[in-house]
């Protein structure tokens, strides 16, 4: 009897250290697998096959990860194919290159009125003798808000295409809403309200000359009182 109660005893005691033994290496286990070290005798797992039969290569692609396509939506796709798109520019079209005779020829001005929607752009050349400019051009805006804009755009362009010896034209009128004149050194500018250029009909006065111009040879209500009053004068009583 006292050696089955010791043989008992002994068990006992070596189920307890063993217990001790196994909970000692599992938490040495858990702390390996916490700190990244790999066990001891891991677990073989089978390689997939990235190979295939010659038949199947030679007549389909095989889809691996190296060569399968990467599906993006409409928004990623549109934003990959162009991260930063381009703005529209003011000066597209227009030439910024400096003219010959001046820094506008009068054909890169035209052009340029015409793409800033001006209304009724008139061209006269101005006789040599009178030294001013080459050419004098006439447009009119279409509100008073378009007046002030067109003026100031064909200065930017002037100071784009100019040459640092080129002097910054000046805008005559400048607060005005009716008529704003620019020296572009050899273009004179006008830009008028529509009644404003009918008022001074400058096409008039720079087509046919002063002698044919209405405007000019119009008399005002003085002179012809002081003709008639030069016309009575002459006149003599019938006897």
């Amino acid at each position: 009897m006292l050696r089955n109660l010791m043989s008992r005893t002994f068990v006992r005691h070596c189920q307890s250290k063993n217990i001790q033994k196994c909970s000692s290496y599992s938490r040495k286990i858990n702390r390996q697998i916490h700190c990244g070290v790999c066990l001891q005798n891991p677990r073989q797992t089978s390689k997939p096959n990235s190979g295939a039969s010659p038949a199947i290569s030679s007549k389909y692609q095989v889809i691996s990860e190296d060569n399968s396509p990467v599906i993006e939506n409409t928004a990623e796709e549109i934003y990959y194919d162009n991260p930063y798109p381009i703005l529209s520019d003011e000066y597209d079209g227009i030439n910024l290159k400096r003219g010959k005779a001046g820094v506008f020829e009068i054909e890169d001005l035209v052009e340029l009125l015409h793409r800033e929607n001006s209304k009724d752009i008139f061209v006269a050349t101005v006789p040599v003798h009178i030294n001013y400019v080459d050419y004098i051009c006439i447009v009119s805006g279409r509100s008073k808000r378009h007046i002030q804009a067109l003026a100031e755009f064909v200065k930017k362009v002037y100071k784009k295409k100019c040459h640092k010896s080129d002097p910054i034209p000046r805008l005559e009128g400048k607060n005005s809403d009716e008529w704003i004149a620019i020296d572009l050194g050899n273009i004179a500018l006008h830009i008028f309200s529509e009644k404003t250029r009918q008022s001074y009909d400058l096409e008039t006065l720079w087509s046919v000359g002063p002698e044919y111009d209405d405007m000019t040879n119009k008399k005002s209500d003085i002179d012809i009182f002081e003709n008639y009053s030069s016309y009575l004068k002459d006149l003599k009583p019938l006897s």
